[in-house]
């Protein structure tokens, strides 16, 4: 079979069985690039082929030893290629699958060239007699036929149009969506690597759902979906259900699940950790009564969680102690205004006696006749004499309140704090 067939064929072939495992051969330029030399690599016996060209010395040397289809197209050699692809995955980039799509372009080869009148040895070099497909040499194809090699390109080629999804969603997920319902979507959550997309299309007796999502969660029965910031779930068995549309397609996002010990922390400091997290089960403990933002009226210490998205905690205790602070300032602030008037009003002769004195003082810069003066400096001896003789009545609780509220006003509410143990998702693109 020429090249372009082995090329053609081998993308068709691999990509088919790559997909059972989740493998496109379209996601990665690597993962085309090694089936195409895949596809081809067995022909490297042979001086005149496309890749026997361009490592011509390996070529010749394969060639003046072993011959044109002998050791390169044995099951031995692809044993040996897989092998080594295997090793350097494990050693070096085991997130890339080069050693399922280097097997199956391979045996592409092989097999494509099994329906050749020629045939392949397939277990050279303990069996050197060829095996073909099928039987019957006339059903098997002569390899530089035009009219055949050409039929045969275009199948290829026209099959490659149709399995485009296939290759991009894999076999198993492009199963589990024509089924179009929660069940096989949870199973294609379970075998996923990776986080999917879905797009949904439902009805909930007369609820109507539609749009996209991340499905984040899915357990035995149930799915959940990550959409416009809330979390949606679809039950298996759910009454009222009609599903309209239920398809997921691959992402390159990672889902990674944590799991964390809270100690002592802070309501802002939980509620920061908690931000945009899917729980998939914890259980938080608190030192004061509290609850959740989206359920205040269920106030309690232990939070049993499960399958939460964005919680956030809302403490009504430390409400209730900042009101009471507030409270009691303004008390302290009203009693301390109040005793303050009362000395005020009590020393009213003291205060006045004072203002007076200070006129008459200031008189003294004015032109005064000899008269005047007189007069003033007689009004300021009496006023001295009466002030040093009064004794202003003092208040000991002024000083009391103002040491309570200075106090109050220092004082640092308690905190809450909350601990427990937490495991959460999140998707990491």
């Amino acid at each position: 079979m020429t090249a372009p067939n082995h090329i053609a064929g081998g993308i068709i072939f691999t990509g088919l069985f790559c997909s059972f495992f989740s493998v496109n051969i379209f996601a990665n330029p690597i993962f085309i690039s090694a089936t195409v030399i895949g596809s081809l690599l067995p022909d490297i016996d042979h001086t005149k082929s496309w890749i026997g060209k361009s490592v011509y010395p390996i070529a010749k040397w394969l060639s003046s030893n072993y011959g044109h289809r002998t050791i390169t197209h044995s099951i031995f050699f692809l044993l040996t290629v897989f092998l080594i692809s295997i090793f350097i995955e494990k050693n070096f980039r085991e997130d890339y699958s080069i050693s399922t799509i280097l097997f199956f372009s391979i045996l592409s080869h092989f097999i494509f060239d099994m329906v050749t009148i020629a045939g392949i040895p397939l277990f050279y070099p303990l069996y050197k007699n060829p095996c073909v497909l099928p039987a019957n040499p006339e059903m098997r194809i002569r390899s530089g036929n035009v009219r055949q090699e050409g039929i045969i390109l275009f199948i290829f080629c026209f099959l490659s149009f149709f399995m485009t999804d296939l290759f991009a969603n894999g076999f198993w997920s492009t199963i589990n969506n024509n089924f179009n319902d929660v069940k096989h979507q949870i199973r294609e959550y379970q075998k996923s690597p990776n986080a999917l997309k879905i797009e949904y299309d439902y009805n909930i007796y007369q609820n109507h759902y539609k749009g996209k999502g991340e499905l984040l969660q899915a357990s035995e029965n149930e799915l959940f979906i990550l959409s416009n910031n809330k979390i949606l779930t679809l039950k298996k068995d759910e009454q009222g259900l009609k599903v309209n549309t239920l398809q997921t397609s691959k992402t390159a996002n990672k889902i990674h699940e944590t799991k964390l010990d809270i100690n002592d922390l802070n309501e802002e400091a939980l509620n920061n950790l908690l931000k945009n997290k899917f729980i998939v089960a914890g259980t938080i403990y608190s030192n004061f009564d509290t609850s959740l933002l989206d359920n205040p009226l269920e106030i309690k210490k232990k939070f049993v969680l499960e399958n939460k998205y964005n919680l956030t905690f809302r403490s009504r205790f430390l409400d209730t102690l900042s009101a009471i602070k507030t409270q009691k300032i303004q008390e302290l602030q009203l009693k301390l205004k109040n005793e303050e008037n009362q000395v005020i009003n009590d020393n009213k002769n003291y205060y006045s006696d004072m203002i007076a004195l200070q006129k008459e003082k200031s008189k003294l810069n004015e032109n005064l006749s000899n008269y005047e003066l007189n007069e003033t400096k007689k009004n300021i001896i009496e006023l001295e004499n009466k002030i040093q003789n009064y004794k202003p009545k003092m208040n000991l609780m002024i000083s009391e309140y103002k040491t309570q509220l200075d106090k109050i006003k220092k004082s640092q509410l308690q905190n809450i704090n909350y601990s427990g143990t937490l495991n959460y998702i999140e998707v990491y693109k």
